[in-house]
């Protein structure tokens, strides 16, 4: 694909990279940055205070202090143009893409594991936002937030696989109307260690924050409803090879779930499936287990393919994704060759 232009409007620039908040009665009172740090939860509170002390976070058009206590109707802006130190949030960087299907609406990306979607806290360049910035330019919608233009939905770090793109206003509104309305279907594969008690079912969780540690989900009956659809495709060992179909869009969603119920995802230590899980296994099976677990340098969880109808062109369209070769390798040492003739058919 060739370079597209990139958008050098500053005024228009910074307007589709700010937010505003209405200060509501129940968050009368509190500290700026508090107000702040729930509101933007992709931030942590100590880099909301950088960007308050560079004069990035306004209230009623005046910049304040950190400590400065709202009250119920002030309009709050926070600019994300420009980052503390005057990095620009938004760069384009010649990051190589694997585009999967294009068209003037939409781009669908195969993300490799360890590119970060957009922007965020720790990791303000080098993200998928980034290299389409650098691909696309102006053919981007402006996203849902600051610094998120195109994005849709969204994958982990370190999970590969598609994800779709919005290019137009249009086309972002309509894609996430779909994805609100659960008219988009998922599909992931996921290395999983023990496995399911059935062969197939649902999970219905509610998962909230994990209240020992912030960047976690865990199962809450006062959280958001969630559920997860799956199917065992191979077992051997200790090992499951499980198919995922998310009904819901929870943040770690198929994670959390895989792992309450037994069967944490392949070298996911954030939630239990590393060395330690290996060893509560038959010990007959923990050296096959651990030859699969040393395929992964993240969590073996790949979204393998995504269904949507196309809101312009009036059809569906399924887009798949090969899997990486961390995936390949291990499902070679499993003997998954219904799931290998599937990517090969797919290829072709």
């Amino acid at each position: 694909m060739g370079r597209c232009a990139v958008n050098t409007d500053g005024e228009k620039t910074a307007e589709a990279h700010a937010q505003e908040f209405s200060v509501p009665p129940e968050a009368a009172g509190l500290r700026l940055d508090v107000f702040l740090s729930r509101a933007v939860p992709g931030l942590s509170r100590s880099h909301l205070q950088k960007f308050i002390a560079a004069g990035s976070v306004s209230v009623n058009g005046k910049a304040v202090q950190k400590k400065h206590a709202l009250s119920t109707g002030d309009a709050v802006r926070f600019d994300m143009t420009e980052l503390p130190g005057g990095q620009t949030t938004l760069s384009p960087q010649d990051i190589p893409l694997s585009i999967l299907y294009e068209d003037d609406y939409f781009v669908a990306v195969d993300k490799p594991a360890g590119l970060v979607v957009h922007p965020g806290c720790g990791n303000w360049s080098g993200t998928l936002v980034n290299a389409l910035l650098y691909h696309c330019g102006k053919g981007l919608s402006e996203g849902s937030a600051a610094g998120r233009p195109g994005i849709v939905h969204r994958l982990d770090k370190d999970t590969s696989g598609v994800i779709v793109v919005a290019k137009t206003n249009a086309a972002h509104a309509a894609l996430a109307a779909a994805f609100a309305s659960r008219a988009v279907r998922k599909k992931y594969v996921a290395f999983c260690i023990g496995r399911p008690r059935t062969p197939e079912g649902v999970i219905d969780m509610p998962l909230g924050r994990s209240r020992s540690d912030r960047t976690k989900r865990a199962p809450a009956a006062s959280g958001k409803s969630s559920s997860t659809g799956y199917r065992v495709l191979e077992y051997r060992s200790g090992i499951a090879l499980v198919e995922l179909t998310p009904r819901t869009g929870r943040t770690h969603q198929i994670r959390v779930h895989c792992a309450a119920s037994g069967f944490p995802v392949v070298a996911d230590t954030l939630y239990g499936g590393g060395n330690e899980r290996l060893r509560r296994i038959t010990p007959s099976d923990r050296p096959f287990a651990a030859s699969v677990l040393h395929c992964f340098a993240r969590q073996a969880l790949h979204a393998a393919e995504i269904t949507f109808t196309h809101p312009f062109l009036k059809k569906e369209m399924t887009v798949h994704s090969p899997l990486p070769p961390d995936f390949r390798n291990a499902l070679e040492l499993l003997g998954g060759t219904s799931l290998l003739a599937q990517q090969r058919q797919v290829a072709l």
